[in-house]
């Protein structure tokens, strides 16, 4: 387990459906969402948290719950979950977490993990062997200018973790992709294209139960965050730094050109502020831009995101069901 920085926090939206209400429990006439599905709320947040810095193999379990249950929440309407790292300590880890929905309250509290090996849950190591023999190695190549790679981004790290596959993060400017390519630019399209485009982000963030309110000046160069990705990549916490990045870009109006501010989520991650600061302007990370870019018309890549696996390309947010369902079979 890699180390966690103190503090690290992890913000999730989602929006619970009948089958979460007290009702559905049997507590029938209660039609309000129930403290199991909020304490379900709860693990998932805190075990996204930590999932980016799992090691090989690794998973994590609850081992203690302690809430109070304040108000009621309602089905159909976000609940905005908070979980805060406040102590890890060998494979110890213990969070802070709040649940809102709208301006109310609806539940806080502490919770518990166990860091693990799967194998000792009866998870076989080699589950996502190939017929070669070898660990299935995804590659997710994205831009923070995609609103498809933000939703892909929120996602990609659990279907691999899911199949034991190993992910490695792969950054790249989608406008120099497009030029290369003669690639699509939807925002470039006919007015009722546009318009059916910027409904349907809505409506899979909604779906997907994530945040969308882009910086206002979107869209904003993403080079510096782009070079700033294959440093936290190069340090093995790409996740997330990737994920928030997108987060804030994405969903707090954050600029992403701003180097102080790559450097306080690198400091909330777990990396070197200083080394990510200069990453953002090294020729060397300019350079490993530039090969990714090159790789990926290499790869015969048309947009993104991209999830490349096997020579195989899963292009969109969309195609995740069908790459998890290809890790599964093959």
């Amino acid at each position: 387990m890699r180390t966690i920085q103190k503090g690290t926090t992890h913000h999730e939206t989602v929006k619970p459906k009948a089958a979460h209400l007290a009702s559905a429990l049997g507590n029938h006439g209660v039609d309000v969402v129930s403290t199991p599905s909020l304490i379900l709320f709860f693990e998932a947040a805190a075990n996204n948290l930590a999932a980016a810095y799992y090691e090989d193999n690794e998973a994590s379990v609850g081992t203690h719950v302690n809430i109070n249950h304040l108000a009621p929440a309602v089905a159909d309407e976000p609940i905005n979950i908070e979980a805060t790292l406040t102590l890890q300590k060998g494979r110890r880890l213990e969070f802070a977490l709040s649940a809102y929905q709208n301006e109310t309250l609806v539940m806080e509290g502490v919770h518990h993990r166990a860091v693990i090996k799967r194998e000792k849950f009866g998870e076989k190591s080699d589950q996502t062997i190939g017929v070669n023999g070898e660990q299935k190695h995804i590659e997710f190549w994205f831009d923070f200018h995609s609103p498809w790679c933000y939703f892909a981004s929120q996602h990609i790290g659990e279907v691999a973790r899911s199949a034991n596959a190993k992910l490695r993060w792969k950054p790249v400017h989608l406008a120099n992709l497009n030029i290369a390519v003669d690639g699509r630019r939807p925002l470039e399209s006919n007015a009722n294209f546009v318009a059916w485009y910027q409904q349907d982000i809505k409506d899979t963030a909604e779906q997907m139960g994530l945040p969308i309110e882009p910086h206002e000046n979107y869209p904003l160069g993403p080079s510096r965050a782009l070079r700033a990705a294959i440093y936290a990549q190069e340090q093995g916490l790409a996740e997330a730094f990737v994920t928030r990045v997108m987060r804030g870009y994405w969903s707090e109006q954050k600029d992403i050109t701003d180097p102080d501010w790559l450097a306080e989520v690198a400091k909330q991650v777990g990396l070197d502020a200083e080394a990510l600061r200069r990453s953002t302007r090294e020729i060397s990370y300019k350079e490993k831009l530039n090969a990714n870019l090159e790789q990926a018309i290499e790869n015969r890549f048309f947009g993104l995101p991209v999830a490349y696996v096997d020579q195989k390309i899963f292009w969109g947010n969309d195609r995740l069901p069908l790459l998890r369902s290809y890790l599964q079979k093959n």
